[in-house]
């Protein structure tokens, strides 16, 4: 069996299965259960073919790619992901571009809704930062300290509700992190399939979405080192409610755009820096 033919055959299942870039996706199945050798030579082992098979047929039945490899990169780092926990997305990797212009060894970092730990393992590793990773539900947590193992960094991980601000007492910091889940009520409605097997808990964010950010921006504000900020994940329509709460919070709020020219991170300073 050559992996060109293979391919075919699986670009052309998942297509009809409904799948955004089968090709793409036809290519990682190849590459991870037979290797990146077998996209140059052209040739498949055979003993690949039924995991081959498991894969695509897991696909097909909606399941995420990332969650049937296990295994997900983010900022050139390895992941562990499953049911339980959000999926490292491309987009929130602008949040740790901004770690790495502002921070060094010398900083201390809270990661709200951690989730894998992708933020707070990701700025460790670039900046060398003191991070801490508060996560709230179980499964998540688990994938949150396997992945510090996994990258070998001393991230601390707090098992605790994001909202309550008397954790860590006593710590400040010079930048507070976080993703939290932003969807609104008419988004967890139409839902893409593969995003339905994400838990609800790290993607529902109230009937307008704004409910964490109502939560986290007062409570944390005050815990900021002077000259320290708070960058947030946002959606893309959320930008100006955002800032708002970072303007009535204390905080001097800027909106930063993500690589597609869409509003993805809301940052408030402690000072006015314009």
């Amino acid at each position: 069996m050559v992996s060109r033919e293979k391919l075919r055959e699986i670009t052309s299942t998942l297509a009809s299965a409904g799948v955004f870039d089968p090709v793409f996706e036809a290519r990682e199945i190849i590459r991870e259960y037979a290797g990146a050798s077998a996209l140059m030579t052209g040739e498949v082992r055979e003993e690949a073919l039924p995991v081959i098979d498991a894969a695509v047929k897991r696909r097909v039945a909606g399941e995420p790619l990332q969650y049937i490899f296990g295994q997900w990169e983010f900022y050139g780092l390895p992941f562990y992901v499953g049911r339980g926990v959000l999926i490292p997305r491309p987009e929130t990797e602008l949040l740790t571009d901004i770690a790495a212009q502002r921070l060094d060894s010398g900083s201390t970092v809270l990661d709200l809704c951690s989730g894998t730990g992708c933020i707070p393992v990701s700025i460790a590793v670039r900046t060398g930062a003191k991070c801490y990773a508060v996560e709230l539900y179980d499964e998540a947590f688990s994938y949150l300290e396997r992945n510090i193992e996994l990258n070998g960094v001393p991230v601390t991980a707090v098992k605790a509700d994001a909202r309550d601000s008397s954790i860590l007492p006593g710590v400040s910091f010079d930048a507070i992190f976080s993703n939290p889940p932003y969807l609104t009520e008419t988004e967890m409605c139409s839902l893409m399939r593969e995003v339905r097997h994400e838990p609800p808990s790290a993607l529902y964010g109230g009937t307008d979405g704004l409910d964490f950010y109502r939560a986290l921006i007062p409570a944390w504000a005050g815990r900021l080192a002077p000259g320290g900020f708070l960058a947030v994940e946002i959606g893309e329509t959320q930008g100006a409610a955002v800032a708002q709460l970072m303007t009535d919070a204390g905080l001097y709020p800027r909106i930063i755009k993500d690589p597609a020219g869409a509003d993805r991170v809301v940052c408030g300073e402690t000072a006015d820096i314009s």
